[in-house]
């Protein structure tokens, strides 16, 4: 009996510090992120006026490819544990080359034209749920994206030749999951997938020489990315 009250005693006199060094979460952060992102872009032609222009596709036809490249930035964000209970808001800024190239098939032309699409830049602003244990945070993310991208094509082979490019601002929603390790007292290192939805838009590539318009939908975005993130205070 008297072990028994001894060990149970010790517990309760533990419980308390344990509880405190598993809240570890709690703060305003900042940090680094790198990875790599994936996309497809489906491409319809919409107008090509007038008909002398370059071209290899009319109105109606298109094409789909890949986009794939390297993706980095910064975060900033502030978490509020309650228990093993993480939550947060999180604001991302990311420097992007994702990138896709296409030659035309030539359905109607020469098979010169040279296509291409790049996701610049990616900004995301979400909130976050987690569940912490140890020095460990399971959490989920999701909120609102958005995504310049940059279209252009170019024709340098005679007789007809040309180019146009047109950049846009397309938003949409992210829905993301991490898994977090504090490997220092106020220093994490997390492994993060987040998957972004966007609409499409209609890109004028003609340039000086007519109406060039384009369909691009790039709807999905798919980032991996590791992330080094620095908390600046204890407990809230």
């Amino acid at each position: 009996m008297r072990r028994f009250l001894s060990i149970l005693a010790g517990a309760v006199l533990l419980t308390p510090i344990s509880v405190q060094a598993a809240d570890t979460w709690s703060g305003a952060y900042v940090g680094l992120s790198a990875g790599g992102g994936w996309s497809s872009a489906d491409w319809l032609n919409r107008a090509s006026n007038p008909p002398a222009t370059f071209f290899d596709y009319v109105p109606g036809q298109g094409f789909s490819d890949g986009l794939h490249g390297f993706i980095g930035g910064v975060q900033a964000g502030l978490n509020v544990q309650r228990g093993p209970w993480v939550f947060g808001v999180e604001a991302m800024l990311n420097g992007a080359d994702i990138v896709g190239s296409f030659t035309s098939n030539a359905p109607l032309g020469a098979g010169d034209d040279q296509f291409k699409a790049r996701i610049g830049t990616l900004v995301l602003a979400t909130a976050r749920a987690g569940y912490a244990w140890n020095d460990w945070l399971a959490y989920v993310k999701g909120g609102y994206a958005a995504a310049n991208i940059r279209i252009s094509v170019s024709d340098d082979v005679a007789p007809t030749t040309g180019s146009g490019k047109d950049s846009q601002w397309h938003s949409g929603a992210v829905a993301g999951i991490g898994i977090e390790y504090r490997i220092a007292p106020r220093v994490s290192l997390a492994a993060e997938y987040n998957h972004i939805w966007l609409g499409s838009g209609t890109y004028q590539l003609g340039g000086s020489a007519g109406n060039y318009s384009w369909d691009v939908d790039i709807g999905d975005i798919n980032i991996v990315m590791v992330r080094l993130n620095y908390r600046f205070a204890d407990g809230l």
